[in-house]
């Protein structure tokens, strides 16, 4: 892959413009791809809806610590599963297409990051309508309005966007979208079951959270809402006590991690056909 080694910077620049473009331009035009994406955000919000306490926030006491709990999980949970849902399947299902590109110069960098461009973007706007169509029904009565809501839905945003990048490496490993099955449904359960909310976790099972990016997303929001100081002798999680920069840092951290892996996968994938 020489040609691809001496490509300049610029030429990269052009590749990953011409591909957001691309992609962009692909969800609008395709029905079969847009409604599911459209619809996504709404569903759930109508989740939250019948299944969540209105006023759990606002009571501040022990007695509302559990709704609080169900709350942060579903909000952030579903953050996880439409970041984890919108990309499994997107480098899988174009292997041809992207081995004949590749080898016509396709700058593999430039593809990776206008995937990850593409999703986030999608993956904001869905985190938008999920929040702010929560705000409309259940008020988070947040001890510091002015940094809970930024540091919620950055939480949920972050969240999407961190299990969005863990889905493209699977798809970046996997020849066929059928074959991803096992892997998601394994990072599914493990937003579900260590994310240190529903569930006590203790021994060795209470380090998966700090792996988990639904964890670090619910510490982040319950951090927001103040929980730790609803009943103290009570409940006292760890991870709700650390700066609220430490959960979205980590989340980023995931991010960057999970597309760097993603475009090391494909270079070196390519660079064994060269």
């Amino acid at each position: 892959m020489k040609k691809f080694k001496r490509r300049s910077a610029r030429m990269n620049r052009m590749h990953y413009r011409v591909l957001v473009r691309r992609y962009f331009k692909q969800i609008f035009t395709s029905l079969g791809t847009f409604l599911p994406l459209l619809l996504q955000a709404p569903v759930m919000l109508a989740i939250v809806y019948l299944v969540c306490v209105k006023d759990a926030f606002t009571h501040k006491n022990a007695e509302y610590l559990t709704s609080a709990n169900v709350v942060l999980f579903v909000l952030v949970v579903m953050c996880a599963l439409m970041g984890i849902l919108n990309s499994y399947r997107e480098i899988c299902k174009e292997r041809d297409v992207l081995s004949r590109e590749v080898f016509g110069g396709l700058d593999i960098s430039a593809y990776v990051l206008s995937k990850f461009t593409v999703l986030s973007v999608i993956g904001i706007v869905q985190c938008g309508i999920l929040f702010g169509g929560t705000l409309l029904f259940i008020d988070f009565a947040f001890p510091a309005p002015a940094t809970g809501y930024l540091c919620a839905y950055g939480a949920m945003a972050l969240t999407n966007i961190s299990t969005m990048a863990v889905g493209l490496f699977i798809s970046a490993l996997l020849k066929k979208s059928e074959s991803a099955i096992l892997p998601v449904l394994f990072i599914i359960i493990e937003q579900v079951v260590f994310c240190d909310s529903l569930f006590s976790l203790d021994g060795a099972a209470g380090l998966f959270r700090y792996i988990t990016p639904s964890a670090w997303g619910i510490a982040v929001f319950g951090n927001a809402a103040g929980l730790n100081d609803w009943a103290p002798m009570l409940f006292h999680k760890e991870l709700f006590a650390l700066n609220p920069l430490v959960g979205l840092g980590v989340l980023a951290v995931f991010t960057l991690l999970f597309v760097f892996l993603t475009t090391l996968r494909l270079k070196r994938l390519y660079r064994q056909k060269d």
